[in-house]
């Protein structure tokens, strides 16, 4: 049962919902085809809100369509990467510096405890919780800045790209979980430069690090 602070969503938004979480978690990969009736059969979807997400998906980027092939992932070019990831390093650092000088108690302990949960996802090689950890931990630290406009563009940016491919590099998780304990321990000194100058650092350098992934990979045929 929903309680009075769960938002409604229609069939059309739950649908967009579950096929862009479907991208971004990796289930369908880039350059991968897809149809309206495997969107159906693999995430429990009825015909219009199927077609309705796909046809929101295609306005975002996330999918293509193209006449002579059908629907498909949108393939990921280093130049499209590297765009999304120097504005999300503006909007968020942005929204770190404002965050941070409104910083209290109860805002530090909640990422104190999100980078713990990161933490102990990793130690247990379970990425989808360490997505969730890390998710949370990004929107605590942005909703604080108390500026809604703000967020909903860093949110634009996130479903750009698909997370899933930094987590299971181990070197970068372990990489990123020192630069999340430097945000919070700027964060906890009420540090608005500092914390923004180490939420840029962290972005840019898993910019650095999908650019490398993007490099290493094959051709889509």
């Amino acid at each position: 049962m929903l309680d009075d602070s769960t938002p409604y969503q229609s069939k059309r938004e739950l649908a967009v919902a579950k096929v862009r979480d479907a991208i971004l978690a990796g289930r369908y990969r880039p350059g991968q085809s897809l149809r309206q009736v495997q969107l159906m059969a693999d995430l429990d979807l009825g015909a219009t809100p199927a077609r309705e997400a796909a046809l929101e998906l295609v306005a975002k980027g996330l999918l293509v369509h193209e006449s002579n092939r059908g629907m498909r992932v949108a393939d990921l070019d280093e130049a499209r990467v590297h765009q999304v990831y120097s504005v999300r390093a503006l909007l968020e650092s942005e929204a770190a510096r404002l965050s941070a000088r409104r910083a209290t108690d109860a805002t530090i302990a909640r990422l104190t405890r999100h980078l713990r949960a990161m933490e102990t996802a990793f130690a247990a090689d379970d990425l989808a919780r360490l997505g969730m950890a890390d998710g949370l931990f990004h929107r605590t630290l942005y909703e604080s800045a108390g500026n809604p406009m703000l967020l909903r563009l860093i949110e634009q940016m996130w479903e750009q790209f698909p997370r899933y491919m930094l987590w299971q590099r181990p070197a970068r998780v372990r990489q990123s979980l020192r630069e999340h304990a430097e945000i919070v321990r700027k964060y906890a000194r009420r540090d608005g430069a500092g914390t923004a100058a180490a939420v840029r650092r962290h972005i840019l350098h898993g910019l650095d690090a999908f650019e490398a992934i993007l490099r290493a990979q094959p051709p889509i045929a």
